[in-house]
C-alpha cells in the first residue's frame, strides 16, 4: 500500500461517518489538507512520501470518528453501521445453534415438527432482540465514554462489551481482506454448489449403502423447470468469484458484473422462496425455507452494505507531487 491508498482509506472510513450530503465536499477538503501535510512532511525530513509517513500524518491528524464528529455530531443508533456485519454473524450464529442443538430430537422421533417449532425453532429468534439489546447497550457506553487507553477502567468496559479500545488507528484494506475471504471460501462454495445440483447423489457418497437419502428430493417442477436456471448462473457466480479473489485485475474489471448478477441471483432466490416448492418432503422443504430466508436477510444487507461503501467512498483525482 503506498501513500495515496493510505489516505483513501482513511478519507473514506470518515466519509463512512458522514451524511451523504457532506461527503464529498468533506472528503475532498481532507483529501487536499492530508496530501499536503504529506507533501511538507517528507520535503522536511528529505523523503519521498510513503505509507509510514502517511499513517504518521494521519494518525496526528485524529481518529476518523473525533474528525467526522467535527463536521457532524451523529445521533445514536442501536446498531452503528460498522457494528451491522457483526450483529447479523451473531444473530446468525446463535439461532442456528439452538436449531442445531434442538433438530436431533425431531430426527430421532422424540418430537414433532410442529411440536418442535412452536417450542425451540421460533423462539430461536428471541436471541434476534437479546442480541440488539446488547448492542444497543454497548453503543451507549461507546458514546458515553468514548475510548482512551490511558484511562485504567475504561479498556476494561470496553472489552466486555467488544468494542474498540482505542489507539492508534491503522488502514485496513478492505478490498485485500474480501479477497483473501474469497479465496478461502471458495472451496467451501464448490462443494454447496455440487450438493445443490444433486443432492441425493452427494449424500449417497458420504454415507452408508443403504442409507435413506430419499428426503433430499426435490420437488418435481421444482427439479424441471427452476434448477436449470439456478445451476448455470450458481456456476457463473462462483467463476466469477474465483476471477475476483485471485485476481486485483480482474476483481476491478469485473466488480459491476459480479454485484448485478449478485442481486439477480438473490432475487431470483427471493421469488423461489415464495412461488416454488423446493424439495418433495414438507418437513424438509420447511426447514430448508428457513435456512434459505435467513440467507436472503443476510444477503440483502450485504447488498445494502456493498451499495453504502461505495457511495461513501470519495474518489478524487490527487496525486502526490
Amino acid at each position: 500500500m503506498d501513500a495515496q491508498g493510505v489516505i483513501d482509506i482513511y478519507i473514506n472510513t470518515v466519509a463512512a461517518k458522514l451524511p451523504r450530503r457532506l461527503r464529498n465536499d468533506v472528503g475532498l477538503e481532507l483529501r487536499t489538507l492530508l496530501i499536503e501535510e504529506v507533501n511538507a512532511a517528507a520535503t522536511a525530513e528529505g523523503r519521498q512520501a510513503d505509507d509510514k509517513l502517511a499513517l504518521e500524518v494521519v494518525r496526528s491528524f485524529g481518529q476518523p470518528e473525533a474528525v467526522a464528529a467535527h463536521y457532524h455530531k451523529r445521533g445514536f443508533q442501536i446498531i452503528e453501521p460498522e457494528h451491522a456485519p457483526a450483529f447479523l454473524g451473531l444473530c446468525a450464529t446463535v439461532v442456528t445453534l439452538q436449531w442445531a442443538l434442538s433438530l436431533p430430537s425431531v430426527f430421532a422421533s422424540r418430537m414433532t415438527p410442529g411440536e418442535w417449532w412452536h417450542t425451540w425453532g421460533f423462539s430461536a429468534f428471541a436471541w434476534v432482540a437479546v442480541v440488539m439489546a446488547w448492542f444497543g447497550v454497548a453503543t451507549w457506553v461507546q458514546r458515553r465514554w468514548p475510548p482512551d487507553p490511558q484511562s485504567l477502567w475504561r479498556p476494561w468496559l470496553h472489552l466486555i462489551f467488544w468494542l474498540p479500545i482505542g489507539g492508534n488507528w491503522r488502514p485496513i484494506d478492505r478490498e485485500a481482506m474480501e479477497r483473501r475471504a474469497a479465496i478461502n471460501s471458495f472451496p467451501i462454495g464448490a462443494v454447496l454448489t455440487i450438493f445443490f445440483i444433486a443432492p441425493v447423489w452427494f449424500l449417497n457418497l458420504l454415507t452408508p449403502a443403504g442409507t435413506n437419502t430419499s428426503w433430499a428430493l426435490y420437488d418435481e417442477n421444482f427439479r424441471s423447470q427452476l434448477l436449470p436456471v439456478l445451476i448455470p448462473l450458481m456456476f457463473v457466480r462462483l467463476g466469477l468469484f474465483a476471477a475476483t479473489g485471485f485476481s486485483e485485475v480482474w476483481r476491478t474489471r469485473l466488480e459491476p458484473l459480479r454485484f448485478v448478477l449478485w442481486v439477480g441471483f438473490v432475487g431470483l432466490l427471493y421469488w423461489t422462496f415464495f412461488r416454488w416448492d423446493i424439495f418433495a418432503a414438507p418437513f424438509v422443504n420447511g426447514l430448508f425455507k428457513i435456512w434459505l430466508l435467513v440467507y436472503l436477510i443476510v444477503n440483502t444487507v450485504q447488498i445494502g452494505v456493498w451499495v453504502r461503501r461505495a457511495l461513501t467512498r470519495v474518489r478524487v483525482p490527487e496525486t502526490f507531487t
